[in-house]
Order: structure tokens, then C-alpha cells, then sequence
């Protein structure tokens, strides 16, 4: 009963704080390839962040600036780790809604990619946020059903498996490139 509260109390504050507005109208001819900067925000489950991470290689293999975002010790598995950017976070940096920490906040805000790639495909709104924290021009994730749209590109999960989802999702994304 505490968690449900505490889940929609950080639902309230989600949405006041960090959705600002509606997108500006933008065109999505070729935006991917147009992109020179990412930041992906990859999941913490294990069998996802392994499928999710080929999209990220084949965003680095088209020699595109690539950032990820993830959990300080899972840095140190990201085999050819000097291909990328890391943005690390640890325990501290998770407030006691699940939401980011002031610091974290402070250090997001500085931050500028052309886009932002959330590979989460379940509801988590701490990453959500930091989705919305950063300067991008382009977010995109996947349709999430119990939160107001905040995406820009919003891509439907129909949780078949994590490596059907995630094959769906680089081909969705190379119609834009």
C-alpha cells in the first residue's frame, strides 16, 4: 500500500516537474542520420540490456557520438568500452520516489545530444526523467500506458520477448535514417 502511494506521489511529481509542454513540430525525414550525438539510456534487466545493446553498436558502427547512460558498475562489462561515453549512476543518485537526485538532476541539465534513446521497455520513471532532463532535440522510447505521452517518437512494446522488441525497434528506428 506505501509503494502504491509512493508510486503515484512520484507520478504527481513526474509530470509537473519534468514534462515541459508539448513538442515543437519537427520534421523526421532522415533526423537519425542528420544526428551527430547520442544518449541511450540503457534498461538494468540483464536479458534486455544485452539486445538493447545492438542498437547501440549499430549507431557506433555508423560513427555516431555514443553516450550511455548506466549503472557505475556495469561500465566496466561494455566490452570495447573505448568506442563510447559513459554517464554512470549509482544508488545516490536515486531520490526515495525512484526519481533523480538533485546532483544527478544538476549534472543531466548541463547535458545536450540531438537525441535521446530510452531502451527501457517497462515503465521506469527515473529514467523517464532523465530522458527529459537532458537538452535533446529527439526522445524516443517505448509507449508506455499508465503516463502521459513524453516521447517525441513513441514506439509501440508488445512484449513478445526482449529480442523480438528490441529487433523491432532498430528496424522502426532505421526508417528514419
Amino acid at each position: 500500500m506505501i509503494q502504491e502511494a509512493k508510486k503515484n506521489l512520484a507520478k504527481i511529481i513526474f509530470e509537473k516537474k519534468y514534462i515541459s509542454g508539448i513538442y515543437d513540430k519537427r520534421l523526421f525525414n532522415n533526423f537519425l542520420e542528420d544526428a551527430n550525438n547520442f544518449l541511450f539510456l540503457l534498461p538494468g534487466n540483464d536479458k534486455d540490456f544485452k539486445y538493447a545493446f545492438d542498437i547501440v553498436k549499430y549507431f557506433q558502427i555508423h560513427k555516431k557520438e555514443v553516450t550511455l547512460f548506466l549503472p557505475e558498475y556495469a561500465i566496466n562489462l561494455i566490452i570495447d568500452s573505448r568506442k563510447y561515453k559513459f554517464l554512470g549512476y549509482g544508488v545516490k543518485d536515486i531520490n526515495k520516489l525512484g526519481l533523480p537526485s538533485k546532483s544527478l538532476i544538476n549534472t543531466l541539465k548541463e547535458l545536450s545530444f540531438d537525441v535521446v534513446v530510452d531502451l527501457n521497455r517497462s515503465e521506469n520513471l527515473f529514467f523517464i526523467a532523465v530522458a527529459h532532463l537532458v537538452k535533446a532535440k529527439y526522445r524516443i522510447g517505448f509507449l508506455r500506458e499508465n503516463i502521459n505521452a513524453h516521447y517525441n517518437v513513441q514506439l509501440v512494446n508488445k512484449k513478445i520477448n526482449a529480442e523480438i522488441t528490441y529487433r523491432n525497434l532498430l528496424n522502426s528506428l532505421k526508417m528514419f535514417y
